[in-house]
């Protein structure tokens, strides 16, 4: 059992600041292994006791800028918020100023895509199934050089040479589907300019 000998105030005071420390020393932990949810709830946690303390905000800071860098790729509105908060706690963070900047130059061209969505969303669409093709056509190469390495049948191989072949043939034509959808974005054409059902097939030649 703790007994505290100071009067109560002083032992109050005592035991949070024990509490602090545990939390960001957790907190610290858990941001070298790194489990960033877990560093971010003690980080947090120790805020909640000592809002002023110079490690907690540097730590939770840092967390949320970690957080926001993982989810830029696919979360974007979770990634602004994030690195929004992390400035609360360090507005003069060189990596989290320059990721904001990034977040927000994203947020940016998504509005330009957002804004003529009827034809970037029927390219969008149309290039999808075809990148589950490409993986199918690696998968049945990589599967034949395997089964070739089983049996030594040099039938694998010749069907992973015209898999390959085929490959190729659709990769090439993708690279010029994701040329044409690039330029695109970068034109920033509007759907009075471009309507979607006269421009989204002439931006996707198949050959």
């Amino acid at each position: 059992m703790l007994i505290c000998a100071l009067p109560l105030g002083g032992c109050a005071k005592s035991i949070t600041h024990w509490m602090v420390n545990l939390r960001t020393s957790q907190g610290d932990v858990a941001l070298l292994k790194p489990s960033l949810p877990e560093a971010k709830k003690e980080f947090e946690l120790a805020l909640a006791l000592d809002p002023k303390n110079l490690h907690a905000r540097a730590g939770l800071a840092k967390t949320l800028t970690l957080l926001a860098h993982a989810d830029f790729a696919n979360r974007l509105d979770e990634a602004s918020a994030e690195i929004a908060e992390a400035l609360k706690y360090a507005p003069n963070d060189a990596a989290a100023l320059a990721l904001a900047g990034e977040i927000d130059q994203a947020k940016i061209r998504r509005e330009i895509v957002v804004a003529n969505y009827p034809l970037y969303g029927s390219i969008s669409s149309a290039l999808k199934p075809v990148f589950k093709e490409l993986a199918a056509s690696n998968f049945e190469v990589e599967k034949q050089v395997k089964l070739f390495s089983n049996d030594f049948d040099t039938a694998h191989l010749t069907r992973a040479i015209v898999e390959s072949y085929d490959l190729e043939d659709e990769a090439h034509r993708m690279a010029s589907r994701l040329i044409s959808y690039r330029g695109l974005v970068q034109s920033g054409q509007t759907k009075a300019v471009a309507p979607a059902a006269a421009q989204a097939p002439a931006l996707l030649p198949i050959p």
